[in-house]
Protein backbone atom coordinates (compact mmCIF):
# COMPACT_ATOMS: atom_id res chain seq x y z
CA UNK A 1 0.00 0.00 0.00
CA UNK A 2 2.68 2.50 1.03
CA UNK A 3 4.96 1.56 -1.87
CA UNK A 4 2.08 2.19 -4.30
CA UNK A 5 1.49 5.64 -2.81
CA UNK A 6 5.20 6.41 -2.98
CA UNK A 7 5.31 5.34 -6.62
CA UNK A 8 2.31 7.54 -7.43
CA UNK A 9 3.86 10.49 -5.61
CA UNK A 10 7.17 10.12 -7.42
CA UNK A 11 5.36 9.80 -10.76
CA UNK A 12 3.46 13.03 -10.10
CA UNK A 13 6.70 14.80 -9.13
CA UNK A 14 8.41 13.52 -12.28
CA UNK A 15 5.56 14.67 -14.52
CA UNK A 16 5.63 18.07 -12.80
CA UNK A 17 9.35 18.47 -13.46
CA UNK A 18 8.94 17.47 -17.12
CA UNK A 19 6.07 19.94 -17.59
CA UNK A 20 8.11 22.68 -15.92
CA UNK A 21 11.18 21.97 -18.06
CA UNK A 22 9.22 22.07 -21.31
CA UNK A 23 6.99 25.02 -20.44
CA UNK A 24 7.09 27.99 -22.80
CA UNK A 25 8.11 30.43 -20.08
CA UNK A 26 11.40 28.54 -19.56
CA UNK A 27 12.22 28.30 -23.27
CA UNK A 28 14.23 31.54 -23.43
CA UNK A 29 16.15 30.75 -20.26
CA UNK A 30 17.16 27.29 -21.46
CA UNK A 31 18.06 28.67 -24.91
CA UNK A 32 20.38 31.24 -23.31
CA UNK A 33 21.94 28.59 -21.08
CA UNK A 34 22.53 26.27 -24.04
CA UNK A 35 24.50 29.00 -25.81
CA UNK A 36 26.77 29.85 -22.87
CA UNK A 37 29.51 27.38 -23.81
CA UNK A 38 29.58 28.62 -27.39
CA UNK A 39 29.70 32.26 -26.29
CA UNK A 40 32.56 31.45 -23.89
CA UNK A 41 34.51 29.73 -26.68
CA UNK A 42 34.18 32.81 -28.91
CA UNK A 43 35.34 35.07 -26.07
CA UNK A 44 38.41 32.89 -25.42
CA UNK A 45 39.36 32.91 -29.12
CA UNK A 46 39.07 36.70 -29.20
CA UNK A 47 41.29 37.04 -26.14
CA UNK A 48 43.88 34.66 -27.62
CA UNK A 49 44.10 36.82 -30.74
CA UNK A 50 44.71 39.90 -28.59
CA UNK A 51 47.68 38.22 -26.89
CA UNK A 52 49.37 37.24 -30.13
Amino acid sequence: MISGLMTALLLIIFIGIVLWAYSKKNKDTFKDLSQMALDEEDRVKTEEKKHE
